[in-house]
């Protein structure tokens, strides 16, 4: 019977080098792959909380109109009033007849100056003008 000195099973290594090439291959791909996108925020709006809802789809870019707590008008961090705010969506439904709208009210605004929005963009032509809240993760303390 033969007996292994330790010198002749210490040979017997792995070779992780192509494991390490295709793990920066592969971080390679998902880096390239991936898109970032920068959704348009104004940090003076709070929105207000909902607890179900739906979120809108990705597939097509939005209009976003943010209207803060003193019933300002804001298209892409410019100031407008409504007619602006008419004829800015009526050259956007130019180019693109299916264009959502998505109005974003502080969650103090009056009613009124989110309302009077929305029907500025149904007079400019637009088809689905939608108003923007935050959903609330759970509900509290029930």
């Amino acid at each position: 019977m033969r007996i292994r000195r330790a010198s002749e099973t210490a040979g017997s290594l792995i070779d992780i080098t192509p494991l390490v090439d295709m793990m920066f291959t592969l971080v390679l791909f998902f880096l390239v792959t991936t898109s970032f996108t920068e959704d348009e925020r104004d940090i003076q709006v709070n929105l207000p909380d909902a607890v179900e809802g739906k979120t809108l789809s990705d597939a097509a870019p939005l209009i976003t109109i943010n209207v803060r707590q003193d019933g300002s008008y804001f298209l892409l961090d410019r100031p407008m009033d409504l007619t602006q705010l008419r004829q800015a969506v009526a050259d956007a439904i130019k180019t693109k007849a299916d264009q959502k709208v998505l109005v974003r009210g502080d969650k103090l605004a009056l009613h009124g100056h989110v309302a009077a929005a929305v029907l500025a963009c149904r007079q400019s032509g637009v088809h689905q003008a939608n108003i923007g809240y935050q959903l609330e993760p759970a509900m509290r303390g029930n």
